[in-house]
């Protein structure tokens, strides 16, 4: 008997020990957590035609000078962003100044001459009512009065000039963005006309596609479009056609088309390689959810399925883009519940509340 004591007596101690386990991972079990459903959604959607274009910026300029002249300084250095009228580049002016107060001066004796040449004309006309002064003597006060006048004239056109020409030695910026280039530098003499710098906007970024001509019947502009770009894979953007060029290349018979991208804080950058998807393809039904059901780990894209109150990671893979909704790829199955709230910190088989009511009540009534 005492043998079958011990084996009783054991049982016992290892049955209590399995119900204190239980109960500690009972207690030790997340709580639920809240969250905020919707269900995967099937649409027929027609498939991408996926082209790769070029990103240009929206203003793009060569700055020349107006006047020739030698650079003295050149604020505008290659990668420097300006504001619009800031200075790029500064020509000496110290010639041009010598003769702006060369031609002042000669205009100040010109007005000299002109008010003495006024005067004698007015004496010359009272002269000549009283029949002392001749018509020779007459016309030749008028016409040296009109030369004078003409001479002001003259060198108000040089002043003018010349206070131009210092204006314009201050070379700015007609719109603000980023110097790209200089195609001149300190102490060098600059023709007028000549290049000075290369100016870029890319506030708004342009993205240049060459579309074949098969395609180019099924597009338009306002056309809605979603744009990958290689130098950034995680942004992932949508915009719509801008415009259409209905001109040709006539070697390759692609057409021009321009796409712009808001990059107001220049996250894009000029000469990125850019992927435009066209929704222009075979129509396709496809699994759609909330792109903010889409949880992105490790190089990898899962979603969490409500099943039985807990949520279970599912992986998938994306497809397009449609609206606000993405296509994903995997063992989904149309009307499963997925969370697209609340799913950042989610743990496999955690229990969950469902807080958008409507869809908890159509699944308590189904």
């Amino acid at each position: 008997m005492k043998p079958l004591k011990v084996i009783i007596f054991g049982l016992t101690i290892t049955t209590a020990c399995l119900c204190i386990q239980n109960l500690q991972s009972f207690a030790q079990a997340p709580p639920p957590a809240p969250v905020v459903v919707d269900k995967v959604q099937e649409e027929t959607l027609q498939k991408p035609i996926t082209l790769v274009g070029t990103v240009e910026p929206n203003k793009r300029s060569i700055i020349a000078s107006e006047i020739e002249g030698l650079v003295e300084s050149l604020p505008g250095k290659e990668g420097k962003f300006v504001n619009k009228g800031e200075v790029i580049a500064k020509f000496n002016t110290r010639t041009i100044e010598i003769d702006l107060n060369e031609a002042k001066a000669g205009k100040r004796e010109a007005q000299a001459r002109y008010q003495l040449a006024k005067q004698n004309l007015t004496r010359f006309q009272e002269l000549e009512s009283k029949g002392v002064a001749s018509i020779q003597q007459l016309q030749g006060s008028e016409s040296e009065k009109s030369a004078w006048a003409a001479r002001i004239s003259q060198f108000q056109a040089q002043v003018d000039g010349l206070e131009y020409d210092i204006e314009k030695s201050n070379i700015t910026a007609p719109f603000s963005g980023y110097v790209t280039e200089e195609y001149t530098e300190v102490g060098q003499w600059v023709q007028k006309g000549g290049q000075v710098v290369e100016l870029i906007d890319i506030e708004i970024a342009e993205i240049n596609i060459d579309m074949p001509e098969r395609y180019i019947s099924k597009v338009k502009t306002g056309l809605n479009v979603h744009v990958n770009l290689d130098a950034l894979p995680d942004l992932q953007l949508e915009s719509e056609i801008t415009s259409l060029i209905p001109q040709a290349d006539r070697e390759s018979r692609t057409f021009p088309v321009k796409i712009n991208i808001d990059n107001k804080d220049g996250t894009i950058k000029s000469g990125m390689v850019a992927r435009v998807s066209f929704p222009i393809g075979e129509p396709s039904t496809v699994k759609l959810v909330p792109k903010d059901a889409i949880v992105s780990q490790n190089n990898a894209n899962f979603i969490y399925i409500v099943n039985e109150g807990a949520a279970q990671p599912l992986p998938v893979s994306t497809g397009m883009a449609f609206e606000d909704k993405i296509q994903v790829i995997g063992p989904v199955q149309t009307g499963q519940l997925v969370v697209v709230k609340g799913n950042e910190r989610l743990m496999p088989n955690q229990p969950v509340k469902i807080l958008n009511e409507e869809i908890n009540q159509n699944e308590k009534a189904n």
